[in-house]
């Protein structure tokens, strides 16, 4: 069994009703049976970042607020917040008990309002295939997101659990290895989940970065990831653009 905890970056709304032209997805593939052990190192570490920033360990993580509009953590300058997202990119890359998939799409080249399932279909085939060729054997997979698309989220899912038509203009790939609806929880009270929207949002960042990362030279920060990167390993790329 793994689980696959996933956020995304930028919207899935076509140009130009939204000024965001990328919609980015990434996943973290976690075994259960070490959950535990990560969940325990990641209160530790938030902990770290709370002595060393003044990062309330309750405050949530969430990058494109933390440099656009940091609110209550306005009072941590930007360069220490720029800091912070880093930290949390390298903490998840000297782990070896994860492994990243990550999604994005063009909106400028989509001519349908399907960009979240053209995204998020893709994602989901990709953590499919994964599970079948584990080396242990074929496992099974649940995936847990963010509660903001959930109804749309599982009716793709169902559909893509039908079996393929032969006749059908588009066939539809089946998924046979992720079991259940996907489960929504609330990003506000998951610290993974907070670092999956960093992984997701530095993704973005590689083709659309904002003036204030570019002048940092944050924009680059996803490629420190490549020790985690099931496609990198696999694909020999970073990210899989649909």
């Amino acid at each position: 069994m793994q689980f696959l905890y996933v956020d995304e970056s930028g919207d899935s709304g076509l140009t130009p009703t939204s000024p965001v032209q990328h919609f980015f997805l990434a996943g973290l593939a976690i075994d259960p049976l070490h959950l535990q052990g990560i969940s325990a190192d990641l209160h530790r570490f938030r902990q770290y970042l709370s002595t060393k920033y003044g990062l309330l360990i309750s405050e949530e993580i969430h990058a494109s607020a933390f440099i656009s509009k940091p609110g209550s953590v306005a009072h941590i300058p930007l360069n220490e917040r720029l800091r912070i997202l880093l930290e949390c990119v390298d903490w998840c890359r000297r782990r070896t008990d994860m492994h990243l998939l990550t999604v994005g799409l063009d909106k400028r080249q989509a001519v349908t309002n399907t960009v979240f399932q053209d995204v998020w279909r893709q994602l989901l085939l990709l953590f499919d295939t994964h599970l079948a060729t584990s080396p242990a054997g074929p496992a099974q997979g649940l995936v847990f997101c963010d509660n903001t698309d959930g109804v749309k989220l599982t009716n793709l899912m169902h559909t893509l659990r039908q079996p393929s038509s032969a006749t059908s203009a588009l066939p539809t790939p089946a998924l046979h290895q992720i079991i259940g609806d996907p489960v929504l929880w609330d990003s506000r009270t998951s610290y993974l989940h907070q670092m999956v929207d960093v992984i997701a949002y530095f993704a973005k960042q590689l083709f659309e970065p904002n003036r204030r990362v570019r002048e940092k030279g944050a924009h680059n920060y996803f490629y420190r990831l490549a020790p985690i990167n099931l496609l990198l390993k696999q694909q020999g790329i970073s990210i899989w653009m649909v």
